[in-house]
């Protein structure tokens, strides 16, 4: 939350930065209108209906206040991706800032997602755009149920993760789940590859029934190859969102370190701070120890090593695939502030928000140009 309030008000320092946010928001809102009228173009800015064009709108601030990092990579998405990727990440950000009444809250947006699937969602900016998203992309209604649990979980429940490990079960729960609905929402993920194959074995029936039986018996081994390479590719990407969630998660986490002791809140693992001898009081006071910084070099190293694989793994999926996996430079970026600052989550350079935002986004655009995260 540091980094996105020091991005955020990097963007409203700089006239440069600012319009680049705003011409997105409206080629965004262009493309939107595009794609719910059908793909023709015809329906312009009122190819949409006026609840829908002000929930995706309402997606886009959301995303762009309170998770810019995000919000700049998804501006350099293809155009027919961006809707249902800003609706993912704004339903993650309303569901992030509950902090109060977390029962009811949780068991609200539990019922909304429920509804969503039902065809009769609540009158909420959000889940309109969920919704909407619904139509055309086929989402996995237990992911975004176990996001609503894994928040509702940690609300309920303020005690210190009990290890690593849980640890990272809440970063699957929320990062990886979330990592998972884009590669669904992109149509890049195993069950979305199953869609494809199924409609195009339907649509392809005819042809080869009309064709020779020389032409087919040639085309199956082509057809089994391309279908097991889009397998293959869709299997990459999908171990590499588990392992870059649990990256983006534990990151977070150590990101958000200061933050959360305002709300006397502790995530670093109680047995690693047994072991290194770390009183959660000081890290709720913001007090550097050598303990400390040896427990952040432990919780570091474990999200550095899954964000290797998540990498080495990301370049096996499919080329179009790739930009999801964006989240990668950030999380990278600052992991490589936090080894500079001697892993002192209390370094005034990490307070201010570490890596600087200049630096960020030069790595995205390099990463955007290259298609390597």
């Amino acid at each position: 939350m540091l980094a996105c309030r020091g991005l955020a008000a990097a963007a409203a320092a700089s006239p440069t930065l600012w319009s680049i946010q705003q011409c997105s928001a409206a080629y965004f809102s262009r493309s939107h209108a595009t794609a719910t009228s059908g793909g023709d173009g015809k329906g312009g800015s009122n190819g949409a209906p006026a609840n829908v064009r002000q929930a995706f709108s309402y997606c886009v601030e959301q995303v762009k206040k309170h998770d810019y990092e995000n919000f700049l990579w998804i501006m350099q998405l293809p155009k027919h991706l961006r809707p249902s990727i800003l609706a993912l990440r704004a339903f993650n950000v309303e569901t992030g800032l509950i902090q109060d009444h977390a029962k009811s809250e949780m068991l609200w947006w539990r019922d909304a997602v429920n509804n969503c699937f039902k065809g009769s969602p609540p009158d909420q900016p959000v889940v309109t755009a969920l919704t909407e998203v619904l139509r055309s992309v086929p989402l996995t209604r237990y992911r975004l149920q176990q996001m609503v649990s894994t928040r509702e979980e940690d609300l309920t429940n303020p005690e210190q993760p009990a290890s690593l490990a849980a640890l990272e079960r809440y970063a699957e729960g929320t990062a990886g789940q979330l990592l998972m609905l884009q590669l669904e929402a992109g149509g890049f993920s195993s069950a979305g590859r199953a869609d494809l194959s199924s409609s195009g074995s339907s649509s392809s029936s005819g042809s080869s029934s009309s064709s020779t039986d020389g032409g087919g018996a040639a085309g199956a081994p082509q057809q089994t190859e391309a279908a097991a390479a889009a397998a293959a590719a869709a299997s990459a990407a999908e171990h590499a969102a588990a392992h870059l969630g649990k990256a983006v998660g534990i990151a977070g986490m150590l990101r958000g370190t200061y933050t959360a002791g305002m709300w006397r809140r502790v995530y670093l693992p109680e047995d690693l701070c047994q072991q290194y001898r770390v009183d959660p009081n000081d890290v709720l006071l913001g007090r550097d120890s050598e303990g400390l910084r040896d427990l952040t070099l432990a919780v570091a190293a474990a999200a550095k090593q899954h964000l290797e694989e998540a990498r080495r793994l990301a370049a096996e999926a499919e080329p179009a695939a790739r930009p999801l996996f964006a989240p990668a430079v950030a999380t990278g970026l600052y992991l490589d502030a936090l080894e500079q600052a001697g892993f002192n989550l209390f370094d005034q350079r990490m307070l201010k928000g570490a890596p600087s935002p200049l630096a960020y986004q030069l790595r995205l655009k390099w990463a955007l140009l290259r298609n390597k995260y």
